[in-house]
């Protein structure tokens, strides 16, 4: 009987996990949607990774609506400014990679432009959490975001195999993003970056 009342338990754990995890998700969709996408999306971003720093502070009570919400409307000019110097960064990176592919033929300027494009990979994926974490003017985001990177290599590491695994993951079963892909993605990446403040703030204290 114990045996089964630890299973239902579980099994319930799981279930509303999932519930959270897709509510939470329908919450970015319908958001980026109200922004109009370009106006929504960096900002409903944002919300679901406070979320998901909420629950690693304080746990699975938080409140979802009110936390995504209260993110959402407080930081929509702030992160869509954030959001656009990365997308502007990103052009350029882009740019550059189709002249050296297409004019330049260079394999030193290719590497250089690889070790660039996963620089900037790894600030993305920090960018969100330590937004969502200190409250910082506008451009020591991105240096805190940068220092962060190169403090802890590991968790960096371990964010570019989490984002390759979820791609393939995402493509094997594409209901999942249908369904919690932003909530599972910012889950994975908040816990990374997570660990990594931690350690940091921890090394400072000591």
């Amino acid at each position: 009987m114990n045996m089964f009342n630890g299973l239902f338990k579980w099994v319930f754990h799981i279930g509303n996990w999932l519930f959270k995890l897709m509510y939470l998700h329908l919450l970015w969709a319908v958001f980026t949607l109200l922004g109009l996408i370009a106006f929504g999306l960096f900002p409903a971003t944002a919300g679901v990774f406070a979320v998901a720093r909420k629950w690693m502070e304080e746990g699975e009570d938080t409140l979802i609506f009110k936390t995504f919400i209260n993110v959402y409307k407080s930081t929509f000019i702030q992160i869509n400014g954030l959001g656009y110097v990365m997308v502007g960064i990103g052009a350029f990176l882009t740019y550059d990679f189709i002249l050296s592919r297409e004019f330049v033929g260079s394999m030193i300027i290719h590497i250089l432009l690889l070790f660039f494009s996963v620089l900037f990979i790894l600030v993305l994926c920090y960018l969100f959490p330590v937004f969502v974490r200190y409250d910082l003017q506008f451009f020591l985001y991105f240096k805190q975001t940068f220092l962060v990177v190169l403090a802890r290599p590991v968790e960096s590491i371990g964010m570019l195999i989490c984002l390759i695994l979820l791609y393939y993951l995402l493509i094997l079963l594409p209901v999942l993003f249908v369904m919690a892909g932003s909530s599972i993605i910012a889950f994975l990446l908040m816990a990374l970056a997570y660990r990594s403040f931690t350690k940091i703030e921890e090394r400072k204290a000591n």
